[in-house]
């Protein structure tokens, strides 16, 4: 018993010397951090460049409001660069098969960093999202 409690200890031991360390924060990231929003959609990044972007998916009832059929379409990406006032990175996983894994995500600071406008996989060209961080710069048109 003594032995096998030995093992497992050595085993547990390797494991934690063998893990992949967690993710650090990406350089320049911080501007674009936070929840983001304009009418029924939106991104969410974190300080690591994970993001999800959860979206009204009217894909399958074409016919529907702009409010959609009840389906959250969402789109996972991880931003892997900034450059000035745009991040870019990869989708890695998403409810629709239009947004494709490994598709390319590109987004960018706008209005003093009060907005960002989001790409994914070509979609999204252009389309204005508000920080929702800031309570005094709550509103900014989108």
């Amino acid at each position: 018993m003594k032995m096998e409690t030995i093992a497992l200890a050595g085993l547990g031991i390797a494991a934690l010397a063998f893990a992949a360390p967690a993710s650090a924060d990406l350089p320049g990231l911080a501007p674009f951090v936070g929840s983001w929003h304009a009418h029924e959609e939106g991104p969410d990044i974190q300080p690591n460049g994970h993001g999800r972007e959860t979206y009204s998916d009217r894909s399958t009832c074409t016919d529907a409001p702009m409010a959609g059929c009840g389906i959250a379409g969402t789109v996972d990406f991880t931003l892997t660069s900034v450059s000035g006032q745009t991040a870019t990175g990869t989708i890695t996983a998403a409810s629709n098969p239009k947004d494709p894994i490994g598709g390319p995500v590109s987004i960018k600071l706008v209005g003093g960093g009060q907005g960002l406008q989001l790409s994914i996989a070509g979609g999204d060209q252009g389309f204005g999202f508000c920080n929702s961080n800031d309570t005094t710069r709550y509103y900014c048109g989108a």
